[in-house]
């Protein structure tokens, strides 16, 4: 049998959500510290979500007519903790579907973009300004989401003075809560038919069925 865990994917996931679903203002309007906290929380999700599967695939891994690849993930996975984030989750899809992720595609562009914002909220350099007194972000993630229509797109002068300005709208908020559920998402599906699988639906059902507003996720 299993042993007991207590598994928090969800809770934390819920943070980010209910961060999102608390800003009332338009959705591109900036500024909105709620935002950053809904990033925050879907990328430590993301990363709660794998570390769950591994702790369960061992759990499962002696079951019986378990299969192999349960096994073979929970002692390969656990021994991979000194890669990035996203280097692990390219290679527990790996294992599971029988090839890294497609790079130049959902879900890894969601997944690497999120934990792009990610880092550079957790470990924050200040922009340097132009000499017309406006930032000039260092963050090189901001392009693609610009890409995606969820920036700031306030006109006044001070909305352009940080990055964070421009990130912090809850249109970026909802986007990272659905990328999260979309990479945790595409992941379950790669999962074996079983008790494992069964099991990881079960504490997941809540982070792999959120969804936002279709407009929320544009491309």
């Amino acid at each position: 049998m299993p042993s007991s865990r207590v598994l928090n994917t969800e809770v934390i996931f819920e943070v980010a959500v209910e961060a999102a679903k608390r800003i009332n203002a338009p959705r591109r309007e900036g500024g909105k510290r709620e935002a950053l906290v809904s990033v925050v929380f879907a990328a430590v999700s993301l990363e709660a979500f794998l570390n769950e599967l591994i702790a369960l695939a061992q759990d499962f891994a002696n079951y019986e007519n378990a299969p192999p690849i349960t096994s073979a993930f929970a002692q390969l996975m656990a021994q991979l903790n000194t890669l990035s984030i996203v280097q692990r989750f390219n290679m527990a899809h790996w294992m599971l579907a029988g090839a890294p992720y497609d790079t130049n595609s959902q879900p890894f562009q969601a997944l690497t973009l999120l934990f792009q914002i990610r880092n550079d909220l957790v470990h924050f350099k200040p922009d340097p300004l132009t000499e017309e007194g406006e930032s000039k972000p260092t963050h090189t993630a901001l392009e693609k989401l610009r890409s995606k229509h969820i920036l700031n797109d306030s006109s006044a002068p001070e909305s352009s003075r940080s990055w964070i300005q421009a990130v912090g709208t809850k249109a970026v908020g909802e986007w990272a809560c659905n990328a999260t559920s979309m990479v945790a998402a595409d992941l379950v599906s790669k999962l074996p038919p079983g008790a494992w699988r069964q099991a990881v639906e079960e504490v997941t059902r809540k982070i792999a069925s959120v969804q936002f507003p279709a407009e929320s996720q544009t491309n």
